[in-house]
C-alpha cells in the first residue's frame, strides 16, 4: 500500500472513532436533557396545537348551572345564605338529574341558624349530590397533608365527597389531573372522578376505604384532559334562571349538573390549552371538560418515560447510521424526513390513540445532529489540512522559494503561476498567524475604525468568552468594555484609549495597567502601525497578563512583613510566659497564654482574608446589601453584648441591591462593625446605616468611641498600620489586632469599583463608611 492508500485507510479509521463518539455523546445528551431539563415547553406549544386542532365533541349530558353575574345582581352579594342553595338542590331534585356535582365550598357552619340542617335535607332527600373538599398540601404545622370535608351535617347528608386539587404545569397552563392516593394505594377521589362512579353505579369505588385525612399523598398518575373546547362550549343556565324555574321540565332530566361559579372575581380561573392571550377558564367549566373526558373514556395517556427517551433516540441512531453510509444529499433528506416522521407519529399518536409521546427532544436531537457531525467532519479535515501545511513549510515561496521552469503551453504556465502565487500567500499567511500565535501576551490588529482584523490565540482565550462572539470584526469599544465588570462604569483610561483611536492619534504614556473582575492583571498597550510612506493603517494592541508578577510581588512582601514582625511577636511572648513559670501555670497567665494564641489565629486569619481580597478570585452575585448587614451584625452580637454595645442597624425596606463577592463584602462590613465595637467603651452603642445616593449604595458604621485624630485618618487604611493610642485615651484604644481589617475592608470595596473612607474627630466617635455601584 502506497503513501497515499494508507493515509486514506488512516482517515477512514478516524471517522469511524469520530462517528461513535458523536454517537456516544449525542445518546447521553439525550438522556441526561430528559432527566436535567426536558424541553417542556416547546412540547406543551405542540401539544395545545393538536389539542386545538383535534377538539371532541362536547358531550351534552353535561350541563353548568353558572352562578354567574346575572345571578348575583338578582340575589344579592356572595355568600348566599345556605337557604337559597338548598331551594336549587330542592329544584334540581324536581328536574332528576343523573348526578350533581355541586362545586361550592362549604367548610363552615352557616351564622343563620337551622340553614345547615335545611341544606343538608334537600341534599339528602336528592340522594345523588358530590361535594368539594379541601385538601390542602402540604397540611399545616408539618402535617403531609390536611383534608377539610364540607361541614356537618352537610358533609354526611352528600352522596359522597371529593377533592378539587388543580396542578398546573411549569408554564401555568392546566392540561391534567393528578391521581391522587395514599402510601398504600387507596384513592383519593378527585369530586369528578366521585361524579362518574356515580353516574355509572360504580358502588365499589364510592365506598372504598378512604386515606387518611392527615397522611401523606401521592400522585400515582396524571391524565391530560381532551378538552372540547374553550369557556362557553358546554350548556350553562344561569343559578337565577334555575331557582325561579325559567327552563323546561325536561331539559335536566338524566343529566349530570355541574353547580359553580363564573361571575367575575368568584371561584378559580385556569389558563387552558383552549385560553387564548387572555381567556381563562372558571373552574367548574375545567371539571365539565374533565367530566366529560372521563364519560367518554378519552383520557390522554403519557407514555412512561423510558419509552420516550427511546422515542428521541431512535431518529438520532437512524440519522447516525445514514450519515456513515450514504451521501450528503441523501442525509439532507433523511434527516427531513425523520422531522417530519417524528411530527406525523406523534400526532397520529395524540389524535387517534390519546396517547401523548413529547416530540421536542427528538427534533432538537436530529437537528443538533447535523452540525455536530459537520464540525467533527470539519475538524478532521482542518486536522488535515495542517498536516498538509506542515509538510509545505519545507517548500520554499515568498520566503524565499525555488519556482518552476515555466515551460509547456500558456494554460500550463497560467496553471504553474496561479500555483506559486497561492503557495507563496498561503505562506505568507500561515508565518504571519504563527508569529502572532507563538506570541506569549493576547494581541489585536485592527484597521482604523478599530475593527479586529486579526487575533491571535492568546486573545481568543481571553475576549472570545467575555465579547460573546468571534473577535474577527469586534470593535476595539466592544474589547475594552468586556474587560469592565459594570458597563456603565468604563476605565476612563480605556475611555482615553478609545478617544486616541477616534482622533488616529499615538496614546499619550506607555499604556496602562488594570485589574479584571476574576483578578487578572493586565498590561494594556495600543500603538499605531503605518505603511512605507508613514501613513497610518492600523492599530495594534497588547494585553499582556500580569497577574503572576504582580501576585507574587504582594505575596512576597506581605509575607516578609508577616514572617518579620506580626507572626513572631505573639509566638515569642508565649514563649517568654512559659520559661518564666515554668510547669506550673497560674489562671491569669493561662488567660495570657489563650489572649496570645487568639492574636496569633486573628491575625493570620485576616492576612488569609486580605490575601483572597487581593488575589481577585470572586464569586459575583447580585445580592440585598441591608442582608449582608444583618448576617453581620448577628455575628458580632456576642461581641457587643460582652461590652452592653447596642448595634442599631437602619436599613431601608426597599432593597439596595450591588453586585459583587457577597461573602466578602458581608466580611468587610462585619470588620467595620468590629472595629466600631472593639474600639468603644462600654454600654455605647454602634449605628449601622445604609442609604441609597443615586446609582450608588452607602453603608456608614458610626460609634460613639475616643474618635482619630485628623493627622491619622489617611492611614487608617493601610495594611499593617495600627495607631498608637493618644494621651488619655479609654481602654478600648487597646483593643488587639494586627492591622489588616481596614486594610482587607479597602480591598475588597475598591475591586468592586467602589470606595472606602472614614470621617471622624477626637473625642466625638468615628464613622467609616464604604460607597458601592447600585446593580
Amino acid at each position: 500500500m502506497g503513501r497515499e492508500g494508507a493515509e486514506f485507510s488512516f482517515r477512514s479509521r478516524r471517522m469511524l472513532v469520530e462517528w461513535w463518539a458523536v454517537l456516544i455523546m449525542a445518546t447521553l445528551a439525550i438522556l441526561g436533557i430528559s432527566y436535567v431539563a426536558p424541553p417542556v415547553r416547546a412540547d406543551n406549544l405542540f401539544y395545545d396545537f393538536v389539542l386545538r386542532l383535534n377538539r371532541p365533541r362536547p358531550s351534552q349530558e353535561v350541563l353548568v348551572v353558572a352562578i354567574d353575574n346575572r345571578s348575583l345582581a338578582e340575589l344579592g352579594r356572595w355568600p348566599w345564605s345556605r337557604d337559597v342553595h338548598a331551594r336549587l338542590i330542592e329544584t334540581l331534585t324536581e328536574a332528576r338529574p343523573a348526578a350533581i356535582g355541586y362545586d361550592v365550598l362549604f367548610p363552615e357552619p352557616s351564622a343563620q341558624p337551622g340553614a345547615d340542617a335545611r341544606l343538608a335535607e334537600a341534599i339528602a332527600r336528592n340522594g345523588r349530590v358530590v361535594l368539594p373538599a379541601i385538601l390542602e398540601i402540604p397540611g399545616p404545622n408539618g402535617a403531609p397533608s390536611m383534608r377539610i370535608p364540607p361541614v356537618d351535617p352537610i358533609g354526611t347528608a352528600a352522596r359522597t365527597t371529593g377533592h378539587v386539587v388543580t396542578r398546573p404545569d411549569r408554564d401555568g397552563v392546566v392540561r391534567g389531573i393528578d391521581l391522587l392516593t395514599d402510601a398504600e394505594g387507596r384513592r383519593n377521589l378527585h369530586m369528578v372522578e366521585a361524579i362518574v362512579a356515580l353516574a355509572r353505579g360504580d358502588e365499589a369505588l364510592l365506598t372504598a376505604e378512604t386515606p387518611d385525612p392527615d397522611g401523606p399523598v401521592y400522585a400515582a398518575r396524571r391524565d391530560l384532559i381532551a378538552f372540547a373546547g374553550p369557556s362557553g362550549t358546554y350548556p350553562q343556565l344561569s343559578f337565577a334562571d334555575v331557582l325561579s324555574g325559567q327552563f323546561p321540565a325536561d331539559l335536566l332530566k338524566d343529566r349530570i349538573i355541574l353547580v359553580g361559579a363564573t361571575a367575575s372575581g368568584m371561584g378559580d380561573r385556569f389558563s387552558t390549552p383552549m385560553s387564548g392571550t387572555r381567556e381563562t377558564m372558571a373552574g367548574v367549566e375545567l371539571h365539565a371538560n374533565h367530566l366529560d373526558t372521563l364519560l367518554a373514556d378519552r383520557a390522554i395517556h403519557p407514555v412512561a418515560p423510558w419509552i420516550w427517551q427511546v422515542y428521541s433516540l431512535t431518529p438520532v441512531w437512524l440519522l447516525m447510521l445514514s450519515l456513515l453510509f450514504l451521501g450528503p444529499r441523501i442525509n439532507l433528506w433523511v434527516g427531513v424526513a425523520l422531522g417530519a416522521g417524528i411530527f406525523v407519529i406523534t400526532l397520529v399518536s395524540l389524535a387517534f390513540f390519546r396517547v401523548w409521546l413529547p416530540p421536542a427532544l427528538a427534533l432538537i436531537a436530529v437537528g443538533l445532529i447535523y452540525p455536530l457531525w459537520g464540525w467533527r467532519r470539519l475538524d478532521l479535515a482542518s486536522r488535515y489540512m495542517v498536516s498538509e501545511l506542515r509538510e509545505l513549510r519545507a517548500e520554499q515561496a515568498v520566503l524565499p522559494r525555488k519556482r518552476h521552469d515555466l515551460a509547456g503551453d500558456p494554460v500550463e504556465r497560467q496553471i504553474i503561476l496561479m500555483h506559486e502565487a497561492i503557495n507563496d500567500v498561503r505562506d505568507l499567511r500561515l508565518f504571519i498567524a504563527q508569529s502572532l500565535d507563538n506570541l506569549p501576551d493576547a494581541a489585536l490588529v485592527t484597521d482604523l475604525d478599530g475593527q479586529v482584523l486579526i487575533a491571535n490565540d492568546a486573545a481568543d482565550a481571553l475576549f472570545e468568552k467575555r465579547v460573546g462572539r468571534p473577535l474577527i470584526g469586534t470593535s476595539l469599544k466592544q474589547v475594552f468594555a468586556s474587560l469592565d465588570p459594570d458597563p456603565r462604569l468604563p476605565d476612563p483610561r480605556a475611555v482615553e484609549l478609545m478617544e486616541a483611536v477616534s482622533a488616529m492619534r499615538t496614546p499619550d504614556g506607555e499604556g496602562y495597567e488594570t485589574r479584571l473582575a476574576d483578578g487578572t492583571s493586565l498590561e494594556i498597550r495600543l500603538a499605531l502601525f503605518t505603511d512605507a510612506a508613514q501613513r497610518p493603517l492600523g492599530w495594534i494592541g497588547r494585553f499582556a497578563d500580569i497577574t503572576a508578577l504582580r501576585a507574587s510581588e504582594r505575596q512576597r512582601e506581605d509575607a516578609l512583613r508577616l514572617l518579620t514582625h506580626d507572626m513572631r511577636a505573639p509566638q515569642a511572648s508565649i514563649l517568654a510566659v512559659l520559661e518564666a513559670e515554668g510547669r506550673k501555670i497560674p489562671p491569669d497567665v493561662t488567660r495570657r497564654l489563650e489572649r496570645y494564641a487568639h492574636q496569633t489565629l486573628s491575625l493570620a486569619d485576616d492576612f488569609v482574608h486580605l490575601a483572597r481580597a487581593e488575589s481577585g478570585r470572586y464569586v459575583v452575585e447580585t445580592f440585598n446589601l441591608s442582608d449582608a448587614v444583618l448576617d453581620a451584625a448577628d455575628d458580632l452580637w456576642p461581641l457587643a453584648d460582652a461590652k452592653r454595645i447596642r448595634i442599631l442597624s437602619n436599613v431601608p425596606e426597599d432593597e439596595v441591591l450591588v453586585t459583587g463577592d457577597r461573602a466578602l463584602l458581608t466580611r468587610a462590613v462585619t470588620n467595620l462593625i468590629g472595629n466600631a465595637i472593639k474600639y468603644s467603651d462600654e454600654r455605647t452603642r454602634v449605628e449601622v446605616r445604609v442609604l441609597q445616593e443615586g446609582d450608588t449604595q452607602l453603608l456608614e458604621v458610626e460609634d460613639e468611641g475616643r474618635g482619630i485624630s485628623a493627622e491619622d485618618l489617611p492611614r487608617l487604611f493601610e495594611p499593617f498600620r495600627r495607631l498608637a493610642p493618644h494621651e488619655g485615651a479609654p481602654a478600648a484604644s487597646a483593643a488587639p489586632g494586627a492591622g489588616l481589617g481596614l486594610a482587607f475592608v479597602k480591598a475588597v470595596v475598591e475591586r468592586h469599583r467602589g470606595e472606602a473612607f472614614a470621617r471622624s474627630e477626637l473625642g466625638r466617635g468615628s464613622v467609616f463608611a464604604i460607597r458601592l455601584p447600585a446593580a
